[in-house]
């Protein structure tokens, strides 16, 4: 099961279509915040498609919670924006939290900084900014891998 996994939109839906585009096995869509707005608009745009999402410290007065534990192909992810994690220096509190609850994956945003690494082993992700303006210049996401065996993360630009 392929997964995509985007945060930090900022209302850019062009570049979430495009990663979908570029990737048309995608059934269901993670989105680590700061995007509200879009991910209601693309759930419309396709139905066939699941989305999920929490609220980042951009989406104001928001419905989507600001962290999620799903199950999902027997995996464990936890998902938050990050604001409230202090991932702007470091992932300590995130892994913290990933360990509490039993994960196997932490997927996190904020930043705008893509990361995959796997510590303590959790695989911990953050797709950068599928928006692509400030601080890397460039739109980036992830595609998560739930397959046998071990999850696996692959970064793209676009």
């Amino acid at each position: 099961m392929h997964i995509l996994v985007v945060s930090d939109s900022h209302g850019n839906t062009s570049n979430l279509k495009e990663a979908m585009l570029r990737h048309p096995e995608i059934t269901r869509v993670l989105h680590c915040g700061d995007g509200e707005a879009d991910i209601v608009a693309l759930s419309a745009a396709y139905p066939s498609v699941r989305f999920d999402a929490v609220r980042g410290n951009c989406d104001l007065g928001a419905l989507f919670p600001l962290r999620r534990l799903l199950r999902i192909a027997g995996r464990r992810i936890f998902m938050t924006h990050g604001h409230s994690y202090g991932t702007k220096y470091g992932v300590e509190l995130l892994l913290e939290r990933g360990r509490k609850d039993r994960a196997d994956v932490v997927l996190f945003g904020h930043t705008h900084r893509r990361l995959i690494e796997r510590q303590d082993g959790i695989l911990l992700v953050n797709p950068g900014s599928i928006e692509g303006r400030f601080p890397a210049r460039m739109a980036t996401y992830v595609v998560l891998d739930l397959g046998d065996g071990v999850v696996t993360a692959e970064g793209y630009e676009l």
